[in-house]
């Protein structure tokens, strides 16, 4: 039976932006940490049984010890052992390099200095969303992430290419593979918001309150996992770098109480993953093709074609023009809706909406305007050759 639950309901600790930024840190590591800080309370030490952590968090024991080693290496977190277990605490004062002052330095050389965890800014990992069985631990990592620029309530955050940097994802389809499951899962929604008329940017709502069924935390002896969900190595994801790519939007459940944070980019370019049981509209199409964008250029190109080409011979051309153009745009909405919706051609056809091909495209339209007597005959064919 499913109840509205408080997300904090099974408690939470301090989440820091510091840590969750820090590029070095592999995004198994940074899960670790959040697992460890959601344990930790306001207070600083937590005391999980190695075989439960692994349970919860899906991982197996070697990827568990690297990414350990790294967090200590890192003095992110200290590690104690001691009769009953280990004691994993929460360093308050974590390192950062920064550049020596001119006067002490030697040529290349990097001064180390520390600082308070905090000094950045943090937020809340509830502990309800780091024992979700239903997330990998990959989108616990991306909440964590989420929830460390939350602690200020409404605020601006980074593109999802920055975040994707940061977390050290190499893919938009891992990105958005494990994203969607905290939108499956109700821990977080997302809606776009406009200025002038056009997306702006997008505004992320994290749930104080989420349908759950009745979860048990009852000891875990042996760190043994269900069949069907097998422990996970960090082969199943990518750290590649990334590059500045496209922005992210995503539908979610209804907002209920919630914290806030907004993506406050001015270019609100998208992509969705490839997921077989994701169903595209023409709203989220329009996203991927970053439609305003090419709504811009189909008018810059209008301007240039009145007021420097003198390639209008009337107003009425001048409005064929624009109709033409409007009628092909919607032609591409929903000719690659359709497209999408069939799930064999769907990996290869999101690559080429995502690369110069499209813009080619618009450009060879854009060109050849005149000669498109049937709108869904030709954009047709032009992507057919995209």
């Amino acid at each position: 039976m499913s109840s509205l639950v408080d997300i904090d309901s099974k408690g939470y600790g301090k989440i820091y932006k510091s840590v969750m930024r820090d590029r070095s840190l592999p995004l198994l590591a940074k899960t670790i940490y959040a697992y460890f800080c959601a344990y930790a309370g306001c207070g600083c030490q937590a005391f999980p049984k190695r075989e439960k952590i692994l349970h919860d968090l899906q991982i197996n024991k070697d990827t568990f010890t690297k990414h350990l080693k790294l967090l200590v290496e890192e003095q992110y977190i200290s590690k104690e052992r001691t009769g009953t277990g280990n004691i994993y605490t929460i360093l308050q004062r974590i390192p950062t390099y920064a550049e020596a002052p001119r006067a002490e330095q030697e040529p290349g050389n990097d001064m180390l200095v520390f600082e308070n965890a905090a000094a950045h800014g943090f937020g809340t990992i509830p502990k309800l969303v780091m024992l979700d069985p239903q997330l990998t631990p990959q989108a616990k990592a991306i909440y964590a992430y989420f929830a460390s620029f939350a602690g200020a309530g409404t605020t601006a955050f980074p593109r999802r290419s920055t975040i994707m940097r940061e977390l050290r994802i190499g893919s938009v389809e891992t990105y958005y593979r494990h994203f969607n499951q905290l939108i499956d899962q109700g821990y977080l929604s997302v809606e776009q918001r406009k200025a002038d008329g056009r997306f702006d940017y997008c505004v992320y709502h994290l749930h104080e309150e989420v349908l759950r069924e009745t979860m048990s935390e009852k000891p875990i002896h042996g760190g043994k996992l269900p069949p069907d969900r097998p422990a996970m190595s960090e082969k199943t994801m990518s750290e590649k770098p990334v590059s500045e790519k496209l922005e992210h939007r995503n539908f979610g459940q209804a907002n209920i109480k919630n914290r806030v944070i907004s993506n406050s980019s001015l270019e609100n370019e998208q992509e969705y993953n490839h997921q077989s049981d994701l169903t595209f509209t023409p709203e989220m199409v329009k996203e991927i093709i970053r439609f305003d964008q090419l709504q811009v250029e189909v008018q810059a190109w209008g301007d240039m074609l009145r007021d420097t080409l003198h390639g209008f011979s009337s107003q009425e051309e001048e409005r064929w023009y624009q109709r033409t153009m409007e009628a092909v745009l919607g032609e591409i909405v929903s000719q690659a809706t359709v497209k999408l919706r069939r799930e064999q051609e769907r990996e290869r056809f999101l690559e080429k909406l995502g690369s110069p091909a499209l813009l080619e495209m618009i450009c060879r339209l854009l060109t050849r305007w005149k000669e498109i007597q049937n709108v869904q005959g030709y954009v047709s064919a032009s992507i057919k050759n995209l």
